[in-house]
């Protein structure tokens, strides 16, 4: 059997065990929604006498499938998100294995917090502030950032089927993203349905911070080639700490992709 290592210094990530930290989108059944967005369902291509469906007959299944990779489970999304510009996501993605940190918050409620947002938070509003990200990541090591991995609490595995228009979610002040940003982190991975907050007036302030898109634009120059991956989950089981990031992005030519993170313990 073949064993295969990835080194980094000293550490070794063995790649014979995968952590799985995506939400698949799934077609029919209890499912996840962001935005209120309508459930994934797939449904038998037909033409002519041909049916793709073996349960109904077909020689093979073949299946069109509707939904959104914002909406509807992981996805990873790149400048193109807020641009005129038709930026694709595989393009700006170059695959192979990355460097990542997973830490764990527990997000604040905005009335007991002085960092800021535009639009302004409401005090019940649940924020990641760069305070707490300081505490947590003083003692990363800076190699591992090239990849950040966020998880909130609560961490139940609701957060795989939950309707995000009946449960807001928590988001990242102004300090947080500048912070996130001066560690040089290329792609930041949330178990949330933005890093933005949902109802924000559309100004995604945020993403423009992460990606150094000036307010209010909609052009960019030079695109950057950071990705925002959200609605990740990261099971209690795993740890926080150190690993390789295998970011498996679908081909798809469009702003956002489903999209297939996978982890790799890290160890000496």
């Amino acid at each position: 059997m073949t064993r295969l290592e990835v080194s980094i210094g000293e550490l070794k990530a063995d790649l014979a065990q995968p952590l799985d930290i995506s939400i698949p989108v799934r077609f029919g059944g209890e499912q996840l929604s962001a935005f209120g967005s309508p459930p994934a369902y797939n449904q038998a291509y037909t033409a002519g006498t041909f049916v793709g469906d073996v349960r109904r007959g077909g020689s093979c299944n073949c299946e069109i499938y509707h939904f959104s990779p914002h909406l509807n489970g992981t996805h990873t999304e790149c400048v193109g998100h807020i641009t005129t510009a038709r930026i694709s996501v595989h393009e700006i993605m170059p695959g192979g294995l990355l460097p990542a940190t997973l830490i764990t918050v527990m997000p604040m409620p905005a009335g007991m917090c002085k960092e800021q947002y535009d639009p302004r938070p409401r005090p019940e509003d649940l924020l990641i502030t760069a305070d707490m990200l300081k505490k947590v990541l003083a003692k990363c090591a800076a190699e591992f950032l090239t990849a950040l991995i966020i998880r909130t609490l609560p961490n139940d595995p609701s957060k795989k089927t939950r309707d995000y228009a009946k449960v807001a979610p928590p988001y990242f002040t102004v300090e947080a993203m500048e912070d996130i940003n001066m560690l040089g982190v290329q792609h930041l991975l949330v178990d949330m349905p933005s890093i933005d907050r949902l109802d924000d007036e559309g100004k995604l302030t945020n993403h423009r911070l992460f990606w150094d898109v000036p307010r209010g634009s909609k052009y960019v120059e030079r695109p950057s080639s950071k990705t925002v991956t959200e609605l990740v989950y990261v099971p209690e089981t795993i740890p926080d700490g150190s690993y390789i990031l295998n970011l498996q992005v679908a081909a798809f030519t469009g702003d956002a992709a489903p999209s297939h993170p996978i982890l790799y313990r890290v160890k000496k």
